[in-house]
């Protein structure tokens, strides 16, 4: 589903969760669910959505965890990111996944 309009604040963490859910999925259930388990028991979350409070975090996290294979996992959750809002982004050079998320709020949330 993308949207074509304003969202509020909880829809775009909510689906933007979901993109980065969906986008590690080709890692494995277990290796995607052991992500989020250990980066939301270091920030002591309560819930998957609050990544999103702490996304320049988690992607350090990912970066931490992937080295260099988060040069190509974190472009693919970019990239849908965008896609599934819709958004045209103004540049993929040095785009981050914090950056990303921050242009897409600036642009859709109501």
């Amino acid at each position: 589903m993308t949207y074509n309009g304003l969202v509020s604040e909880k829809q775009l963490k909510s689906k933007s969760i979901q993109i980065i859910n969906y986008s590690l999925s080709f890692l494995g259930e277990n290796a995607k669910n052991a992500i989020f388990y250990h980066f939301m028991k270091n920030k002591k979350l309560n819930t998957i959505e609050d990544i999103i409070d702490y996304i320049d975090e988690f992607e350090e996290f990912i970066i931490g965890v992937f080295g260099y294979g988060a040069t190509f996992i974190l472009p693919i959750i970019i990239n849908r990111l965008y896609n599934q809002f819709n958004v045209e982004p103004h540049s993929f050079a040095q785009l981050s996944l914090a950056k990303a998320i921050k242009d897409i709020k600036q642009r859709m949330v109501q």
